[in-house]
């Protein structure tokens, strides 16, 4: 028998994380409390409260719960990682909040210690068994599969050799349909033909996927509508076979027309630009006032004692949609340095450039010549993070060169990256290394979120506390 409820694994997910997020909250408070069982009060209630509401929207913000139970095993973990660390905020700021003394340090570390083991454990073992109950038939849903071309043999291919993805698909149907007969047939109770043959027993189909396809000769509208007589989910599978996609295309709606974008990109959301600029504001003003403002005279008296030439140093670079700007920087080269080579291609800087000068070296090592950049980053032609902004000259160059790079000036441009913090930073010497960096730089536009952004600010100290061996 075939149950046919397979959002079951979705809800014991959720149910089991649920669990082990109260489990952890009582042995934390029962330990940190001299083994004694404490007593309950409003106040802990509505912590427990607290951290679940905050567990379910940040898992919802790390797509934690997956509509397909095959996802890459590491990944899942990170994510559930990723999970823990905003539930032990989440469990620091509410401490803060309501000044309860009751909750001690020991209660935290033990707290998050507990979910760090029990939470990833528990999905390596959930997963493990439904994948098992899935190869064995169980928990999946009865399918049938109309089409007349490639997408729907690979379909019906794919769905055959994983049934984890929890479909059991008891028939194929190709070529085409007589559509006429079936209509008159269905309409006088005699059902779907098929090559002639009166196709029975959809009473015991889940969901019928139809295949559009530019071989298919049937009208997908007729047959949806044949189908429409019986209690099946249809699916329609668009003629997108033979195009292109990376997996993060989007579908959405224009008054009654569907839009089916290329590629998600979640700051093209309202919502999303305003925070990632909240913060860019709050960030770069932080770095001014605090930073910037004792660091400055440091780095222009040094710069001036050690070489002829302005404090700053401004290069035009394209930022969004390729609109140009001024980026700042510290001077880092001799004034009479030339950005083009004897080629007469852009010339990167490199390690043991003879453009450096001395403090110019230091300063590209520790990334404090990019320190200037929080002013274009106030005036909103950049952003703390995102793609690194190039000359122009080498835009001009990359163009035809390396695929989809002008996607990258699909937002704006970032003083530190994911490409950066990926060791894709400094001279790149191989188109190759531009293909890497700029693989990356889509991957962010397609994956951003607030944590991202985060992560990737302290890796950028991180490197610059280590060192970075690109960074010349």
């Amino acid at each position: 028998m075939i149950v046919n409820d397979r959002s079951f694994f979705l809800f014991t997910k959720l149910v089991t994380d649920v669990c082990i997020i109260i489990f952890s909250f009582l042995v934390a408070l029962f330990i940190s409390d001299n083994n004694v069982l404490p007593d309950f009060y409003i106040a802990d209630f509505g912590f427990i409260l607290f951290l679940i509401a905050g567990w379910y929207f940040t898992s919802k913000s790390n797509s934690l719960y997956q509509e397909r139970v095959q996802e890459n095993q590491i990944r899942e973990i990170y994510k559930t990682f990723n999970n823990i660390i905003w539930q032990l905020i989440l469990a620091v700021l509410f401490i803060f909040a309501i000044k309860e003394k009751d909750y001690t340090r020991s209660f935290v570390l033990l707290y998050g210690a507990l979910l760090f083991i029990l939470m990833p454990s528990a999905r390596i073992v959930l997963k493990q068994v439904y994948l098992l109950l899935y190869k064995k038939g169980r928990l999946r849903k009865s399918a049938l599969i109309i089409g007349g071309g490639d997408t729907s043999v690979q379909f019906s291919k794919y769905l055959r050799e994983n049934k984890h993805q929890g479909y059991h698909l008891v028939r194929y149907i190709p070529g085409t349909l007589s559509l006429a007969n079936n209509l008159e047939n269905s309409y006088k109770g005699r059902g779907l033909l098929v090559d002639g043959v009166p196709l029975t027993g959809l009473e015991q189909i889940d969901e019928v996927f139809i295949s559009e396809d530019h071989q298919a000769t049937y009208s997908t509208k007729e047959v949806a509508s044949v189908l429409s007589m019986y209690a099946v989910r249809l699916r329609i599978i668009p003629n997108m076979y033979n195009m292109y996609f990376n997996g993060k295309y989007s579908f959405s709606m224009l008054g009654g027309f569907p839009l089916l974008s290329y590629r998600s990109e979640p700051l093209e959301d309202v919502y999303n630009r305003v925070v990632k600029r909240a913060f860019d504001v709050i960030f770069s003003l932080f770095v001014i006032v605090f930073i910037f403002s004792w660091l400055f005279p440091i780095i222009a008296i040094a710069i001036k004692l050690t070489s002829k030439g302005p404090v700053f140093y401004l290069q035009e670079r394209w930022g969004k949609r390729n609109k140009p700007f001024m980026c700042i920087k510290f001077r880092s080269m001799k004034v009479a340095s030339s950005d083009i080579g004897k080629n007469g291609k852009f010339r990167q800087a490199g390690k043991d450039d003879d453009r450096i000068t001395k403090v110019g070296g230091f300063l590209r090592k520790s990334s404090l010549d990019e320190l200037p950049q929080f002013f274009n980053v106030l005036f909103g032609e950049m952003s703390v993070v995102g793609p690194r902004p190039h000359a122009t000259l080498m835009n001009q160059e990359s163009i035809n060169t390396v695929k989809n790079y002008m996607v990258r000036h699909q937002t704006k441009p970032g003083i530190t990256g994911w490409a950066q913090v990926n060791g894709l930073r400094g001279e790149l010497t191989e188109p190759s290394m531009m293909n890497a960096r700029t693989q990356h730089d889509i991957w962010y536009i397609e994956n951003w979120s607030f944590a991202l952004d985060l992560r990737i600010i302290f890796l950028t100290f991180w490197r610059m506390v280590i060192g970075d061996k690109q960074a010349y």
